[in-house]
């Protein structure tokens, strides 16, 4: 079965960028900032939901079939009923292209979203009841490049980027019983505990912390607003942040220094790298059409033969040597080093 998901005026945007599926839905979307639902079965188009400004990257579908989530390079995550037909939560928490989202939570109370300066972020909607401006989001780590993909799986979080390595980070626990800062602890609980005794021990079904270690506190700048209409954190002044009693104070009083609003990961370095092969970066062809140079990740220059599948001897140049090695012409050299 084929599924013609071009758009209804311009066919030539009819690109797929992101696509996620289950037993009754498939979602996809792309370029034209429009998500498009079909039925899997018979291959017809459900309805569609417009909303993002740019780009879609990703899509996540729950197991019943009534929530879809949308990531997209307007740097939001929307979240979008399917019974009501349109978006009921716009999530803010990145400021950056969002590329990626992963959940392994049928529900999708708890998934996990990248974005292009590299910032993975793990929110947890569990527990508050539709209301997802309560959800908590924390900045889990923090890579050198944009994360075109995040996986999670029990006490870890996988990402990689356009290099050829994976990296592995610590996950966070964010169960009901979360180590928060001081002065953030009021403020939370006053939210969980508004919820049913259901929704708590359902946020409470969280893996034990790693290696069994006590919980450690989240840093107060490792949580992210997961909205613009979000109360939750109570933005702080540095000060604030390490006086004691300061919690007792109502969000509404509390004030903003800008200048201390920066986010910090939870994580800035990974606890395992998987290294990969060196991968391309740049290639030009040369005028004979049978020799391409091309520039790798590790910031080699090889001269290779198409004819003969192979990098001739001594056609290896190192970049950081600024003497050039003359190999067929000098022009190409330079023009490559023009383009890096």
């Amino acid at each position: 079965m084929e599924i013609d998901v071009s758009g209804e005026d311009i066919t030539e945007k009819g690109s797929v960028y992101a696509l996620s599926v289950n037993h009754s839905i498939l979602a996809s979307g792309g370029p034209e900032s429009i998500v498009r639902l079909w039925d899997p079965n018979t291959g017809k188009r459900i309805t569609k939901f417009v909303g993002h400004t740019d780009n879609i990257r990703a899509i996540l579908v729950n197991e019943s079939g009534d929530m879809v989530l949308t990531a997209s390079s307007d740097q939001t995550v929307k979240v979008w009923s399917v019974t009501a037909g349109r978006c009921m939560h716009t999530l803010t928490m990145h400021n950056d292209s969002v590329w990626s989202l992963f959940s392994d939570d049928p529900e999708l109370g708890v998934f996990y979203s990248s974005d292009r300066s590299g910032l993975v972020v793990k929110t947890d909607v569990r527990g508050t009841l539709g209301e997802l401006d309560d959800g908590l989001s924390i900045a889990v780590a923090q890579e050198n490049e944009g994360v075109s993909k995040v996986v999670a799986l029990d006490n870890s979080i996988w990402t990689a980027t356009s290099r050829s390595s994976i990296n592995r980070w610590a996950n966070v626990d964010t169960s009901v019983d979360i180590q928060l800062p001081e002065v953030f602890k009021q403020h939370r609980v006053s939210i969980v505990t508004t919820r049913s005794r259901d929704s708590i021990a359902l946020i409470s079904q969280s893996p034990p912390p790693l290696n069994g270690s006590a919980k450690k506190t989240i840093p107060a700048k490792s949580i992210l607003r997961i909205s613009n209409t979000a109360s939750f954190p109570p933005q702080i002044t540095r000060d604030e942040e390490e006086t004691p009693g300061v919690a007792a104070r109502r969000a509404s009083e509390i004030l903003v220094d800008p200048a201390s609003n920066a986010v910090e990961p939870v994580h800035n370095l990974p606890e395992e790298t998987i290294e990969g092969q060196f991968g391309l970066v740049k290639h030009r062809l040369l005028n004979d059409r049978r020799r391409v140079l091309t520039l790798d990740t590790a910031g080699d220059v090889l001269l290779w033969d198409l004819i003969q599948v192979r990098v001739p001897a001594s056609s290896w140049i190192r970049r950081p040597v600024l003497t050039w090695v003359v190999l067929a012409s000098v022009e190409p050299l330079k023009a490559l080093e023009r383009d890096i």
